[in-house]
């Protein structure tokens, strides 16, 4: 079950036709929503049920040419809006429909084809960034009360490109607030990586800065590997005997 928010009120899809008689034991789902009428619950051509929220057959064609006439009319619900005719189908996606005022297809945008971030994703990103958790930041920016499906949706956002730029970004302007930026965060590794005791921790500490300053300006393969390459097989053992001859090289000189 999901739903949106007109004025206030929730308008459910429902998955399944159990889950829609827990909540409406006596409404009755029309099997062919092309023929029903408004305030009509039906069956979305994707098997869920929904209401049709707006039904009209009055439609004209874009040209306004004469007696032309390429659809029976147009049924509105709280998904989208969506032309009747022979071939039409009605889908429940959310995704797909980033206005549901605008005729399906009109100007198709589903999560993964969409290149500008909404008001929704952007405080998604924000709840992330600031510690929230996926599953909770999807349910509050999107006002979802499912964890599991709001789980699944976090899941996908998070695979997109538009929405992890901006979650870094918003992590980004809270380090920057806090005071930390590359040149904190590298002073503090290198403070580790020449004064720490534990060789595990000199490793560790010059791979992040491998990581931080060995992949500008290099090759695709170079920006793979980054400085840190140079220590890949190597123990904390081995590098130590490796840098004491010159050590030893040095003093001898003086």
């Amino acid at each position: 079950m999901d739903y949106q928010t007109i004025r206030n009120k929730k308008h459910y899809v429902y998955d399944s036709i159990e889950e829609f008689r827990v909540h409406n034991p006596n409404t009755k789902v029309q099997k062919d929503w092309k023929i029903a009428k408004e305030g009509d619950w039906v069956y979305a051509s994707d098997g869920k049920i929904v209401q049709l929220l707006k039904v009209s057959t009055n439609i004209k064609h874009h040209n306004d040419r004469k007696n032309y006439k390429f659809a029976n009319g147009w049924v509105r619900t709280i998904v989208g809006t969506f032309i009747v005719n022979k071939t039409s189908e009605m889908d429940t996606d959310f995704t797909k429909h980033p206005n549901r005022y605008t005729f399906s297809g009109t100007n198709p945008r589903s999560v993964k084809e969409r290149k500008s971030i909404t008001n929704k994703e952007k405080m998604f990103a924000t709840n992330v960034a600031v510690g929230m958790g996926i599953v909770k930041s999807y349910m509050d920016a999107f006002d979802a009360d499912d964890t599991i499906k709001s789980k699944k949706k976090a899941v996908v956002l998070l695979k997109q490109d538009r929405v992890m730029h901006e979650i870094e970004k918003s992590v980004m302007d809270i380090a920057k607030n806090m005071g930390l930026d590359h040149e904190y965060v590298l002073g503090k590794l290198k403070l580790l990586s020449d004064n720490s005791e534990d060789d595990n921790i000199v490793l560790q500490s010059t791979k992040e800065i491998g990581k931080i300053i060995g992949t500008t300006g290099n090759t695709i393969k170079q920006k793979e590997m980054g400085i840190i390459g140079m220590f890949q097989g190597f123990s904390p053992e081995q590098l130590e005997d490796a840098k004491r001859p010159e050590l030893k090289s040095i003093n001898e000189e003086k």
